[in-house]
């Protein structure tokens, strides 16, 4: 079993304490905490942009009752806090459908994601101890297509999170499919929704330093910032609905602090999961020589 769980994730150079060590120590020299508050500035700039546009997006919607039910279930998903700041401005964007938010919303949502992208790839750099070597275009543009692409598996996942289960019930009843379609569907529906999480973080990890070495869609670092955000939100929403008083210390300010330290908490998951990855590579010796002048193998460190 142990040798076998060590082929898998590729630790015989390391061990579980010696990665835990030489992780540690690479969030440290590499400014991960540092980077990962950059990240979580930039994403508060584009969190409600996203939001604005997405709330406009499904206000034009031809379903009934679409608005109300999204609601309820952010509600049931947010802390409270989040939630009564978000719900005045969304019931105004449903209630009154304002064309024009469409593409500043967009437009500001891609701006401020994009340079959260370029912090997030500086900070994989510092990971795997390059310099980076693009073009200042190329850069840009990498971080655009990884915000692009992001968003799209984020989305399939959110929209199988909140309706899942609806749409599962229609494609029985439009297709007659039956009960044990219904049934093989919401078994399907977590684990869909872990993958889609998982490709999106693989695919993070692969495209954003400037770093060569052969592309894995299931690594020990995106598993484990999957499952360590997941239980870091769930842990924080919990904490905030429960024992947090963010509202009586700021304030009107209580739900900003709120999101910036939830984004804050999430981007230094992801930055400590790229430093495992980081450290598994350079342990098992898996990264290859580079022979690209733009994509060069990560230094040894000292």
């Amino acid at each position: 079993m142990s040798s076998l769980r060590s082929r898998f994730f590729k630790l015989e150079p390391l061990g579980f304490l010696e990665l835990g060590k030489r992780v540690y120590r690479r969030v440290i020299e590499g400014h991960c905490p540092a980077h990962a508050a950059a990240i979580a500035y930039y994403m508060l700039l584009a969190v409600f942009p996203f939001v604005l546009f997405l709330a406009t997006v499904v206000g034009y919607l031809p379903i009934p009752h679409l608005p109300e039910y999204v609601l309820r279930r952010a509600a049931s998903m947010l802390p409270g806090e989040i939630y009564h700041l978000l719900q005045d401005n969304i019931l105004a964007l449903f209630n009154t459908k304002r064309r024009a938010i469409l593409p500043l919303g967009l437009l500001l949502a891609l701006w401020g994601s994009s340079n959260a992208v370029v912090c997030f790839m500086d900070a994989m750099n510092n990971l795997y101890c390059v310099k980076e070597g693009r073009p200042f275009w190329r850069a840009r543009l990498t971080a655009l297509l990884l915000v692009i692409g992001l968003s799209i598996l984020f989305l399939m996942s959110l929209v199988l999170l909140m309706f899942g289960r609806k749409i599962g019930r229609v494609l029985a009843e439009t297709a007659d499919l039956g009960d044990v379609f219904l049934i093989v569907w919401k078994l399907m529906l977590v684990p869909t929704i872990l993958f889609l999480l998982t490709l999106a973080v693989a695919t993070a990890f692969f495209y954003a330093p400037d770093v060569k070495r052969k592309q894995k869609w299931v690594t020990p670092g995106s598993i484990f910032a999957v499952l360590g955000w997941i239980c870091a939100s769930l842990g924080f929403s919990y904490y905030i609905n429960n024992f947090g008083s963010y509202d009586r210390t700021y304030g009107t300010f209580g739900a900003l602090i709120i999101i910036l330290l939830w984004l804050y908490i999430s981007g230094l998951v992801m930055l400590v999961g790229a430093a495992i990855n980081s450290e598994l590579e350079r342990g098992a010796a898996v990264s290859r020589p580079v022979r690209s002048p733009s994509r060069r193998k990560a230094a040894p460190r000292r």
